[in-house]
């Protein structure tokens, strides 16, 4: 049986739902490929006016803190010493990884001469914002991919690689930590130049502050709403116990930012704050029901323990920061007279990449460990130490362990 008859028997087996992903997915890869056949302004509705349309806020602005969840977590786990996450921190990283990796596409998409790509490594211009951001975004990738690599590993047995991949965790988690921080705060330096475009509820000198804060505690809620789905969906143990202590931790965090805001609001705005319905309805919708209600939520003992309420606190949080950054990069500088919205193109590649996510991350959740529990003890040097069981979450703790994660795919 050659190659492709076994793949395509593998893929005959998936879940139906996969089976649409995957559709979805080559669509909006012909999407894309027709895109660079015809050019951006054939297939799409970006002008001078919004020369920035749906990739940008989206696949951009917006997927790049929700994927800070592994960033977030990785300096929980290893810099604060709070161990006991750290079952939490691999399907983290390979969220982050396919983010990160996604956002590499769109803005390969949304280049006007996507060939010239690579003159960013070699014309530096070391003041420009765009070039901070996709210096980072690509050192970011690279330390993610290094990071994944373990689960690979072990996968097939490679110690030695394993043993230099757990011997530079704590330098990549430092790492992370340090390059996320530099190109979260600087999406929001982006619009800082738009003092006369963006409207006054979103422009304030703050803004890469509260990108960078905002991202934070995004990430946290994408690894609530995450390790739910994997746990109702794909048949994974149920780590409420952790997502618990992550919930204590998210109160401090929105109320850092929500104090932030109301502060740039008060105190740094000079011009009219409410002169737009519009505007003013989606303020509401993304402050008060995206920020300040989960803050509310995550106060109470009872939402933290009740799986179904931590996971729609969380949820607000991460539809609230969707909106925010819509309403920075888009919403807040639209032109009544003259209104983008997205072509079929553009959506059908947006649609493609989500897609792609979630189809990437169940596909490495059957086919490597991502889920093993690794104690910080285990020697992967010693071959005695392989194929010693878990007993806690029943699971092989070994770096070779070819026992795969029951997805529902198959």
């Amino acid at each position: 049986m050659t190659a492709a008859q076994v793949v395509m028997k593998e893929v005959k087996g998936y879940h139906w739902f996969v089976k649409f992903m995957i559709f979805l997915v080559v669509l909006g890869a012909a999407a894309a490929l027709s895109r660079f056949v015809l050019g951006l302004g054939a297939t799409t509705n970006l002008d001078d006016t919004y020369p920035w349309g749906l990739w940008v806020s989206f696949d951009v602005v917006t997927a790049v803190p929700l994927a800070a969840g592994a960033f977030t977590l990785g300096a929980i786990v290893h810099c604060f010493h709070i161990k006991k996450l750290e079952p939490l921190v691999r399907p983290a990283i390979v969220t982050g990884f396919l983010g990160y990796s996604l956002v590499c596409v769109g803005l390969l998409l949304d280049l006007g001469q996507p060939q010239r790509g690579w003159h960013v490594l070699y014309y530096w211009n070391l003041h420009s914002p765009m070039f901070e951001v996709s210096m980072c975004v690509m050192a970011y990738t690279t330390v993610l991919f290094l990071e994944f690599l373990s689960p690979v590993a072990e996968k097939f047995g490679w110690n030695i690689p394993l043993r230099i991949l757990r011997w530079l965790e704590m330098p990549l988690v430092i790492l992370a930590a340090s390059i996320s921080t530099l190109h979260q705060s600087s999406l929001g330096t982006f619009f800082l130049i738009a003092v006369d475009k963006l409207h006054n509820l979103w422009y304030n000198p703050l803004l890469p502050l509260l990108f960078w804060v905002s991202a934070i505690c995004t990430g946290m809620c994408i690894i609530i709403v995450e390790a739910t789905a994997t746990h109702k969906w794909m048949d994974q143990p149920n780590e409420g116990i952790l997502l618990r202590t992550l919930a204590k931790i998210l109160p401090w965090t929105l109320g850092l930012y929500i104090s932030l805001r109301i502060y740039s609001l008060v105190a740094l705005s000079a011009r009219p704050l409410f002169d737009n319905p519009l505007l003013t309805l989606l303020f509401t919708i993304e402050f008060g029901a995206g920020f300040v209600l989960p803050f509310f939520m995550f106060l109470y003992r009872d939402v933290r323990n009740s799986d179904s309420l931590r996971v729609t606190a969380a949820t607000l949080v991460v539809c609230g920061l969707i909106l925010n950054r819509f309403n920075v990069s888009m919403f807040g500088m639209m032109d009544t007279s003259h209104v983008y919205y997205p072509s079929l193109i553009e959506s059908l590649v947006t649609i493609g990449i989500i897609t792609a996510h979630i189809l990437f991350f169940v596909l490495i959740a059957k086919y490597f460990p991502i889920f093993e529990h690794h104690p910080e003890t285990v020697d992967y040097s010693i071959p005695d130490s392989f194929g010693k069981i878990d007993d806690k979450h029943g699971k092989s703790t070994s770096p070779v362990s070819n026992n795969e994660p029951a997805v529902g795919i198959s």
